[in-house]
């Protein structure tokens, strides 16, 4: 990731929410596509479980990327791919934008 003084400042809305982060040039149209990914998981849960609140709705979607994450650390520790190594790090790089 680049400096953090390279980075620039954008809003993400995720479950109808607006969070800024700063992210990279290079990657900020790889962000919003996660950031559409997660928003699609989100509306999912929304209509399988619609007896749920938005926060239940929000965990279960972190949850889903969060056993994704972990599979996937033990399959890139048996050697995979750089491409789930890409999304991988997006996915921490907007995590970790938004704490």
């Amino acid at each position: 990731m680049a400096n953090e003084q390279d980075n620039k400042p954008i809003t993400v809305v995720i479950a109808g929410r607006p969070y800024p982060i700063r992210v990279g040039e290079m990657e900020e149209k790889g962000l919003r596509a996660l950031v559409s990914e997660i928003n699609e998981r989100f509306n999912d849960f929304q209509i399988k479980y619609r007896d749920r609140d938005k926060q239940d709705c929000l965990v279960m979607t972190l949850l889903t990327y969060a056993s994704e994450l972990r599979s996937a650390r033990e399959q890139a520790d048996s050697g995979s791919d750089g491409e789930l190594s890409k999304r991988l790090a997006q996915l921490n790089d907007l995590v970790e934008g938004m704490l």
